[in-house]
């Protein structure tokens, strides 16, 4: 290659570059890392009573348990984060719902080790579904698993909108950023690299690491990688809007209640 050949090449390397990085900082392998994405975007919360808080927290947990389960049943690649966490299982003999607790719970710990501090929500989400995913699991394993491959693609994408909403209702519920959002917060921190790029480096560890371990990678897995971000980013927005028409129609009873209440005490 000439010296004009070489200065061609690395002109467009470096003008590719950035983009490429920009493109893949902006994609979420994982729901945890969708779910720090959504939030890093999201608006501050309107007020919700706890109450509401705890029954949205938990709608969303069981949404999100039926669609990671729906896929382990499946057969046909789970998300890059279940990859890791069923090698775990695979290696150390433990059931699904403790090696979901094991991963979760170390990766916060180290978030926290970090200077992030876990919320109620944060360790709540872990705890409500590690044992949901498995009795789901359980309930699915009793039928057979589709065998052609396009009823696969079907139900896996059926899974992935199911997790979608979940992990939306769990975001809209306001109870504490997830493990995905405190741990990328926390190495951006220390690090100093942008957090949706630190983010990735996760993702791909969890996915790598994952795979060395022999964990139920499939294309399954790479439906999921590319479309759990969306599937997240629309789920919430679908619950925020639920959420905005509750919250007009109270509005609209409260006043009209005040309006009849004057009439009522004239008569």
């Amino acid at each position: 290659m000439t010296d004009t050949g070489r200065v061609r090449f690395l002109n467009r390397f470096t003008s590719a570059t950035p983009a490429a990085l920009g493109w893949l900082s902006a994609r979420a392998w994982t729901r945890a890392g969708a779910m720090a994405a959504v939030l890093a975007t999201t608006p501050r919360r309107r007020a919700l009573t706890a109450a509401r808080r705890v029954a949205i927290h938990l709608t969303g947990s069981m949404m999100l348990s039926i669609g990671v389960a729906l896929m382990l049943w499946n057969d046909f690649g789970p998300g890059p984060l279940d990859v890791f966490i069923v090698a775990i299982g695979k290696h150390t003999g433990i059931p699904l719902a403790f090696a979901l607790w094991a991963t979760v719970g170390s990766l916060l710990g180290i978030a926290w080790l970090m200077g992030r501090k876990p919320g109620l929500g944060s360790l709540a989400t872990p705890i409500v579904i590690g044992p949901a995913i498995q009795g789901f699991l359980e309930v699915f394993s009793q039928f057979d698993a589709p065998s052609a491959v396009p009823l696969k693609i079907m139900v896996q994408l059926v899974a992935i909108t199911i997790v979608g909403v979940g992990a939306g209702a769990i975001i809209a519920s306001g109870l504490g950023a997830g493990m995905g959002e405190l741990l990328a917060k926390a190495a951006s921190d220390k690090s100093g690299q942008p957090e949706p790029l630190v983010r990735v480096g996760f993702e791909m560890t969890w996915l790598t690491t994952g795979l060395l371990l022999g964990g139920p990678f499939g294309f399954g897995t790479l439906i999921v990688a590319l479309t759990i971000g969306p599937a997240v980013g629309r789920g919430y927005r679908l619950v925020d809007r639920g959420l905005s028409g509750v919250g007009d129609v109270a509005r609209r009873q409260i006043d009209a209640h005040r309006v009849a209440t004057p009439v009522a005490c004239a008569s």
